[in-house]
């Protein structure tokens, strides 16, 4: 071979390995600017039956059954109805809205609103292998949402009332890969199904360059923007029977008044109440849990409404648990037990022409908190449909099993008309240490706190109208010993003038304050008083927050003239400095 070709042979070998490396460059750069579109499909939905609820599939599956879609209870709690209870002793599921109760049994050809029973062609609950199911055509009649069922995917899409939605058709002429809904934004990713062409769809999502569209059957993917011409905007519109709203419940003026009659025995009820001036409402406690089957104690006399009725007064009769947690425990826990409750409530009410109840509900154990609030989501659409106001009683908030942290607080405030704080015992009958009942600033501070979660015009305050002798003894080894006794404010001026001691304001509790040291042994007697002065700064709070009102325990421990001072005070309102 001549050097002349042996020379060519070696210059076209150094060419070569650029040659290839431009040409692999070249390929890459392609291939990520000019992507090949995947041809890869992908299965969109992983069940017979998917449900979507707006825009998302869920994990959850429908079943059919009678020509009939049901949906699984844990569905609606999780994306309708999180309030929607199922009682596993007597296996219904129990639906509240703010005017009706709904008692679903499993397998019935009945269901029952406000304990009245209705007919249905078919179950509105079943159960399948021990998952309960509920009717869809039923839902549809109580929830504002939309269902429909997607045959060609065999999907249940369940969309909100008012819900809007982008719309949107697939243009007349594209290649087939542009069609493809794809499972990002990416013509690379795998598709799940093709547009048809000027097929409508919705809008899902839009991401850069890509819309995320929804066809008819259920199924979402993303397509270039190119693809899709927008359409409109359409609103999703249920037709549902409106619940007609309370209007046959009792007026009261603003702020509300309402004072406590303790009665604790039957023979205590008066036939003639006291002239309370200025107060709207009286509540005697009157109604006590019995025993675990629901039944209750009752302490009224028709004479006395009649005779609070005659000067004016609206009566909402107190109902106790008598702070009795296992009892409480027993007949919340049941459905059937909660109903005989509510029954004999509506029938006390009938009976004695009550206008409202307050619901005194003290020492529950935590888990019985939920069943606390079922019952007054199941008691009071009943007591309405009564024209009967609720009102239940509550503390701050504390960290107190029993008595705090079983109150679903911000939940009641949506059941109840009002829920009333018991702003007192702050040092409580057997505390370890003297002190007020309820300094103010102990109180604003926790109000403060609680209409956080409670709407101030659901809220009145609790104030009390007794006070607390403290007796403070110097022990041997030079501990103090602490006792305590209610007083009521008769008592108080009358301790005062027997001991021969002026009051002395004091700023930390915003309150008058006295005591009186015994000269012949080592004991220190303590009050923190309350009087007009502190029942005004009570009723200034009331103003302050715009609260519903005041409602004061009890009338046993006030004198004659705190009625009066108090109804100044509450129809006065004073000139307050807001709160930081």
């Amino acid at each position: 071979m001549s050097q002349i070709q042996l020379k060519e042979k070696r210059k076209l070998g150094r060419f070569a390995l650029p040659l290839l490396l431009l040409f692999i460059v070249t390929s890459i750069v392609t291939w990520v600017i000019y992507p090949f579109p995947s041809d890869i499909k992908s299965a969109y939905f992983d069940s017979e039956h998917p449900i979507l609820i707006n825009d998302d599939v869920t994990t959850y599956e429908a079943k059919m059954a009678e020509e009939s879609i049901y949906v699984p209870i844990e569905f609606v709690q999780e994306e309708i109805d999180e309030h929607l209870f199922f009682d596993e002793n007597t296996g219904s599921v129990i639906v509240t809205t703010k005017e009706k109760v709904f008692q679903l049994q499993t397998d019935h050809l009945t269901y029952f609103v406000n304990n009245q029973e209705h007919s249905l062609s078919f179950p509105a609950l079943v159960d399948n292998n021990d998952q309960k199911y509920i009717a869809t055509s039923w839902m549809e009649e109580v929830y504002p949402i939309e269902i429909s069922y997607l045959s060609e995917t065999g999907a249940v899409h369940v969309i909100d009332e008012g819900k809007s939605v982008m719309t949107g058709k697939s243009v007349s002429e594209y290649d087939v890969d542009l069609f493809r809904l794809r499972e990002k934004p990416d013509l690379t990713s795998p598709y799940y199904e093709e547009l048809e062409t000027n097929e409508e769809v919705v809008i899902v999502d839009e991401k850069e360059k890509y819309y995320k569209v929804r066809k008819d059957n259920g199924i979402a993917g993303y397509v270039k923007k190119e693809v899709i011409e927008l359409t409109g905007v359409e609103q999703v519109e249920v037709e549902i029977e409106e619940e007609p709203k309370s209007t046959n419940l009792p007026k009261l003026e603003w702020p509300i008044h309402m004072t406590w009659d303790a009665i604790y025995h039957p023979d205590a009820t008066p036939t003639v109440l006291t002239d309370y001036e200025g107060v709207q409402v009286i509540s005697p406690t009157w109604f006590h849990l019995n025993k675990a089957d629901g039944s209750l104690t009752s302490y009224a006399k028709e004479a006395y409404v009649k005779d609070a009725k005659e000067k004016g007064y609206q009566v909402w009769a107190l109902f106790s648990n008598d702070f009795n947690a296992d009892l409480t425990h027993e007949v919340l826990k049941s459905y059937e037990t909660r109903k005989t409750i509510i029954s004999q409530l509506l029938h006390y009410a009938n009976i004695y022409n009550l206008d409202g109840f307050n619901i005194d509900f003290e020492n529950v154990y935590l888990e019985d908190g939920e069943l606390l609030t079922q019952f007054m989501r199941e008691f009071t659409p009943l007591a309405h449909e009564a024209g009967l106001v609720v009102s239940m009683d509550i503390t701050f908030i504390s960290t107190n099993e029993n008595y705090s942290m079983f109150y679903e607080r911000e939940q009641l405030a949506e059941v109840v008309d009002y829920l009333i704080v018991m702003a007192y015992d702050e040092h409580w009958a057997t505390s370890p240490k003297a002190g007020s009942v309820a300094s103010i600033p102990w109180v604003e501070e926790n109000l403060t706190r609680l209409l956080e979660v409670v709407p101030n015009e659901r809220l009145m305050l609790g104030v009390p109208l007794y006070t607390r002798l403290w007796k403070e003894t110097e022990n041997a080894d030079g501990t103090i010993s602490v006792e305590s006794e209610s007083m009521s404010m008769d008592d108080v001026e009358a301790w005062i003038t027997e001991h021969q001691v002026t009051p002395k304001y004091d700023e930390a509790s915003g309150q008058q304050y006295v005591e009186w040291k015994d000269p012949e042994n080592p004991i220190t007697y303590k009050i923190w008083i309350e009087d007009a002065q502190s029942l005004q700064k009570r009723t200034e709070l009331v103003h302050k927050y715009n609260l519903a009102g005041m409602a004061s325990w009890s009338d046993y421990f006030a004198n004659e003239a705190v009625w009066k001072e108090i109804d100044e005070s509450l129809r006065t309102k004073s000139v307050v400095a807001e709160s930081d």
